[in-house]
C-alpha cells in the first residue's frame, strides 16, 4: 500500500476478490482511485515494484487484480446524479490529474467545469495512448461516472483564446485549477528531422487516436504511413507508437540507446510488442536521417554504442563502437524521446511564475500558482510522470483548493 500513490488498500480489495465479491472489490478501489479501468491497463504499478515478493521475482499482479474488478464490479444500474449547490470550480483540462481532482471536489458538494480544448474529455487518456491499451468506451464510462457527480465538461474552449483567467473570475468561480499535461514533444537535434515522413511521439499518436474507430484491421490509415518505420525511443510512448504502426501492418523497428533492460516500459508490454512483431535494436544511436531524391525519409543513419568503463572508479559510460555506423532501411521515422508541460501555458496570464523546464511554480506550502486562487496540478506541474502519480496530484490539489476556500 505504501507504494501506491493512491494509497489504495490493496489487501483489502484483493481480500475481497478471493471471497468472490468482485462489486465490494471494486467499490473498495474506488474509495481512493476514480479511474480504476483505466490504472487497470497502464498504469506503471509502483505497488507491485514494493510487493514482497518482487525479490522472488513473483510480484502479486496487482494492475491485473485492479482491471478485472473494475471490468466486472462496476455496477450496471445508473448512477444519481449529484446535484451540486456549492462554490463554483473551474478546472483547466480534462487529462487525469483534471479528472481526478474533478471527482474528489463533486463528492464534496463543489459545483465544477472542467474547461478541454479538443473536442473530446481525456487528454492523454484520449489522444495519447492507443485504442489497444485504452478502449474509448472503457474511458467514456469512467468519465460517465465523474459526470454522474454533477461534474459539467465544456469542450473546444482554449484557455487564453476563448477565454482567459480574468474571464473565468469574472464567470463566478472562486477557484481554478490547471491541469494542462504535458503534450509537447521533446525534440531532437538530429539531421533530417525536416525530411517528409518523419513524426514526433505525441504528434503520431493524436493521428493514430483521430483515424476511424476500430480501424486497427490492417488498413491504411488517412496519414501517410510507409512500410518500413523506425521508432527511436524507450519509452511508453515510443512502444505505442510502434505497436500501432505494427497494427498497420508495418515492419517496425525500435531504435534506442541503451540496453533492453534499462527500457522504461512494463516488461510485459515490452514482450507483447516483440510478439506482435516489433525488431529491437538496442544500444544503437541515430545520427541521422537520410533523405531519398524527394525530400522525404531514405533510411536511419545509426552507430552502435556500448559500456566502457570511464576514468571514475567504477563508472561505466556509453560510447560510439568505432566503425559501427549502418543504415537502416527506413522510409519513416518516428522520434518519441519524451515530452514537456506546454509551452503555451505561460502565455494564459502574464503573471503566472514559471520555472526553467517549463513548468508552473507551486507554493509548496497551498499548492497555489502566483497568481491567487489559482492551483495546479498533474505534468504541468511534475513534468510527465505516470499517469497514476498524475491522478494523485489532482486529488492533492483538490484538497488543497477546500482548504483555502475553507
Amino acid at each position: 500500500m505504501q507504494g501506491c500513490p493512491l494509497g489504495i488498500n490493496i489487501p483489502g480489495f484483493i481480500r475481497h476478490l478471493r471471497e468472490g465479491q468482485i462489486r465490494e472489490a471494486y467499490e473498495r478501489i474506488k474509495e481512493k482511485n476514480p479511474l480504476p479501468s483505466i490504472c487497470g491497463r497502464i498504469c506503471s504499478a509502483p505497488c507491485e515494484v514494493s510487493c514482497v515478493l518482487t525479490d522472488e521475482g513473483a510480484p502479486i499482479g496487482i494492475r491485473a487484480l485492479e482491471r478485472y474488478s473494475s471490468d466486472f464490479g462496476r455496477t450496471k444500474q445508473k448512477r444519481q446524479t449529484v446535484f451540486s449547490k456549492g462554490k463554483k470550480i473551474a478546472i483547466v483540462g480534462s487529462g487525469p490529474a483534471g479528472l481526478a481532482a474533478a471527482s474528489e471536489l463533486a463528492a464534496q458538494g463543489y459545483q465544477v467545469t472542467i474547461y478541454e480544448a479538443l473536442d473530446k474529455p481525456g487528454g492523454v487518456l484520449r489522444y495519447g495512448i492507443p485504442e489497444f491499451r485504452i478502449p474509448k468506451k472503457i474511458l467514456d464510462e469512467e468519465i460517465g461516472e465523474i459526470k454522474a457527480l454533477g461534474v459539467e465538461i465544456e469542450t473546444n474552449f482554449f484557455i487564453g483564446q476563448t477565454a482567459t483567467l480574468k474571464d473565468l473570475f469574472e464567470k463566478g468561480f472562486v477557484a481554478i485549477l490547471l491541469a494542462t499535461g504535458a503534450g509537447m514533444p521533446k525534440f531532437m537535434e538530429l539531421p533530417g528531422s525536416n525530411l517528409g515522413g518523419v513524426y514526433y511521439g505525441e504528434e503520431f499518436l493524436m493521428r493514430v487516436n483521430l483515424t476511424r474507430p476500430a480501424t486497427f484491421s490492417r488498413q491504411k490509415p488517412n496519414f501517410m504511413l510507409g512500410s518500413k518505420v523506425a521508432v527511436i525511443g524507450s519509452g511508453n510512448t515510443a512502444l505505442d507508437c510502434a505497436r500501432a504502426c505494427v497494427r498497420y501492418g508495418s515492419q517496425v523497428n525500435l531504435v534506442f540507446r541503451r540496453t533492453e533492460e534499462e527500457m522504461r516500459v512494463r516488461r510485459e508490454e515490452y514482450e507483447f510488442g516483440k510478439e506482435e512483431g516489433i525488431a529491437a535494436e538496442p544500444l544503437v544511436k541515430p545520427i541521422e536521417i537520410v533523405a531519398n531524391l524527394n525530400n522525404f525519409v531514405g533510411g536511419l543513419k545509426c552507430i552502435r554504442m556500448d559500456y566502457a568503463e570511464s576514468t571514475e572508479e567504477g563508472k561505466w559510460d556509453l560510447v560510439p563502437v568505432p566503425d559501427s555506423e549502418f543504415v537502416l532501411d527506413v522510409d519513416t521515422v518516428i522520434i518519441a524521446i519524451g515530452h514537456k508541460p506546454n509551452s503555451l501555458i505561460g502565455k494564459f496570464d502574464s503573471h503566472l511564475v514559471m520555472n526553467a523546464e517549463g513548468t508552473i511554480r507551486l507554493d509548496e506550502e497551498t499548492g497555489m500558482t502566483s497568481i491567487p486562487a489559482v492551483f495546479a496540478c498533474g505534468n504541468v506541474v511534475t513534468n510527465a510522470g505516470p499517469v497514476v502519480e498524475a491522478i494523485a496530484s489532482g486529488k492533492n490539489a483538490a484538497k488543497n483548493i477546500v482548504s483555502y476556500l475553507k
